[in-house]
């Protein structure tokens, strides 16, 4: 029976290797050489970092600046509602797109947006491939941004925590406006009827010639020296106590709702941070690359082994062709 297994061992390998030395030192050797002029060819780049914490949205909520009661403590730093919040806003586009055109780097990146159809996608999606704003496990936030222009890169960090501050800002402002103007809206409407309501109660108080205040809403006080008797008195002063609790609901109602827009209003001061920085970017940040005596390293070690795979790839055919015959 013919024995078709190929046999091939360390010792094997090693005469390989000093059989075919120079040729796989040779191609390892142009390889690195290769990569060397490559990498040569390359301009450093450079990472710039900034981290940031979110600001607690109860700190400067309405609940916190208008509390009624004593307030236990509250942390400065947002919790984790506060981190996705920042975190979505920061990748937004909101965010991306301002920096892109912020910095020009359409220019930067040498990419006509004008004549390519698809020049603004290239331009976003090499920006985004060097920007990141991540998460951490401390419930803190971190920017970096790597380019070979040092300077640049410090800017784009700091402007992007400086920019998802003013949107997170924005963000809260808008709601706590609108809120606020809800109740504006009510408070028109319910000035309307009270305009109203007032002139059918002068209309009463003329009509059965009562001017005391009544009012139930007001534990039955009556002020005045008014005195009479009869159908028409006694119908003017219910009437008039009637229209009197409508009137006092009404005003005790416009004078709530505007309390409250006015504390939404303060919510809306651009003053409150949003964000607080622990770290802006600097420039002359660390080298993010290209690491040549490590790529170069690199190649050769690959070139190597791959030779030293050819080598033995065709000394197992030649020693074993006629096995195949």
């Amino acid at each position: 029976m013919e024995n078709n297994q190929l046999n091939f061992n360390l010792f094997d390998i090693i005469k390989t290797i000093l059989k075919w030395k120079f040729y796989i030192i040779g191609l390892a050797t142009t390889v690195a050489i290769i990569a060397a002029v490559y990498f040569f060819m390359q301009k450093n780049e450079y990472k710039a970092y900034g981290a940031f914490f979110p600001s607690s949205a109860v700190m400067s909520g309405r609940i916190n600046l208008f509390r009624e009661s004593q307030q236990e403590w509250i942390d400065f730093f947002g919790g984790e509602n506060e981190v996705d919040r920042a975190y979505v806003i920061g990748n937004s586009a909101e965010v991306i797109s301002y920096l892109i055109d912020k910095f020009e780097f359409a220019k930067h990146y040498n990419i006509d947006v004008k004549n390519d159809k698809n020049g603004s996608k290239k331009v976003y999606k090499r920006f985004a491939k060097n920007f990141s704003l991540s998460r951490s496990g401390y419930k803190h936030l971190e920017v970096t941004f790597t380019d070979e222009d040092d300077e640049l890169a410090y800017l784009v960090v700091n402007e992007a925590m400086n920019r998802t501050d003013d949107l997170l800002r924005k963000l809260y402002a808008r709601v706590n406006s609108q809120l606020a103007l809800a109740l504006d809206t009510r408070t028109d409407s319910i000035s309307s009827q009270l305009k109203v309501v007032t002139d059918s109660l002068i209309q009463l108080r003329v009509k059965y010639n009562i001017y005391d205040i009544v009012s139930p809403g007001r534990s039955n006080l009556m002020l005045g020296n008014a005195k009479g008797s009869g159908l028409a008195y006694a119908t003017g002063l219910e009437e008039i106590q009637n229209i009197e609790e409508v009137k006092d609901k009404l005003a005790m109602n416009k004078a709530k709702y505007m309390s409250l827009s006015n504390e939404f209003k303060t919510a809306t001061y651009e003053g409150f941070p949003m964000i607080h920085v622990v770290q802006w970017a600097t420039p002359n940040g660390p080298k993010a690359g290209p690491y040549r005596i490590l790529g170069v390293a690199t190649a050769f070690a690959f070139a190597f082994f791959f030779g030293l795979l050819l080598a033995i790839i065709i000394e197992l055919f030649v020693s074993n062709k006629h096995k195949f015959q």
